[in-house]
């Protein structure tokens, strides 16, 4: 196992409205693993090497040319210090009536939900405050029924895969390709109670148990695309399929890739300027 970098770069960002979610975007297509954002701003984070400032460096020329009055600034924070940053802003995130997200140091008896999903902050890793995330959960909450074996691609901190067996799904096997999440995902395992159930692999050619009954995937368009193809036959006939990371501009051509698999759309939903599917597998 590759040990997790103790210190990170982080680049602060402001650019008009427009040209905002194509930068972040951008960000997290150069390998960024942390956006937050923050009023007008947004931060993204990379770890420390020595390709960082090469990295910035790109980066800083694609925001300038989107928008020539940007801001951006940099700073090297510690793990430690990122992470107590997450407690000025990551809050209990309801999701539906059933279903709420809670960051650790929340007690859980205090809120009504039936199902309370538990997440440690860690750099880059989903705690349920972004959209794409927030939409996949919703959905989650709706199809999953008990007894599903789930295929969760890109899991990050495992807060779709958590959910899913807190739901009463029977397994989950949870694909990640960054090192970096493990020691985020076993604590919230623990954090959740799951001591069995979870089969995480940290591979870029995973080993797959089809056919499983439901497929859930929340990664940006940039890596999503080119990897979707791989998981066409993973799901049986008539399981679900939740595809989502997505900006509506990119429905149309998202569409027509899904066109290429055994999935049929059933319904769509948004949130601000994201999108995410439910499909059905034919």
């Amino acid at each position: 196992m590759i040990e997790a970098t103790s210190q990170w770069v982080s680049a602060d960002i402001r650019i008009i409205d427009q040209h905002r979610e194509v930068a972040m975007d951008f960000a997290m297509a150069l390998g960024g693993l942390a956006i937050v954002e923050k009023d007008d701003v947004f931060q993204v984070s990379y770890p420390l090497d020595n390709e960082t400032q090469l990295i910035l460096n790109e980066l800083k020329t694609f925001i300038m040319d989107l928008d020539n009055s940007a801001k951006i600034s940099q700073d090297v924070v510690d793990r430690e210090n990122w992470n107590k940053n997450w407690q000025a802003f990551f809050k209990p995130t309801p999701i539906t009536d059933q279903l709420i997200i809670l960051p650790e140091w929340e007690a859980p008896e205090l809120f009504l939900h039936t199902i309370k999903t538990r997440i440690r902050p860690a750099m880059a890793f989903g705690t349920g405050t972004h959209e794409t995330t927030q939409l996949c959960l919703e959905i989650l909450d709706k199809v999953v029924q008990g007894g599903e074996r789930v295929l969760d691609v890109g899991t990050g901190s495992g807060i779709l895969g958590i959910t899913a067996l807190l739901k009463g799904a029977s397994e989950v096997d949870g694909l990640e390709n960054d090192p970096l999440t493990e020691e985020n995902i076993r604590d919230n395992l623990n954090l959740n109670g799951i001591q069995s159930g979870f089969h995480l692999q940290i591979s870029e050619t995973p080993v797959l148990n089809p056919p499983y009954d439901l497929m859930v995937v929340n990664i940006i368009r940039a890596r999503l695309f080119p990897i979707l193809p791989n998981f066409f036959d993973s799901v049986r006939s008539g399981g679900k399929v939740i595809v989502s990371g997505l900006l509506q501009t990119e429905d149309m051509e998202t569409r027509e890739l899904l066109t290429k698999s055994p999935w049929k759309v059933l319904k769509t939903y948004t949130k601000n300027e994201w999108i995410a599917y439910l499909c059905e597998v034919e």
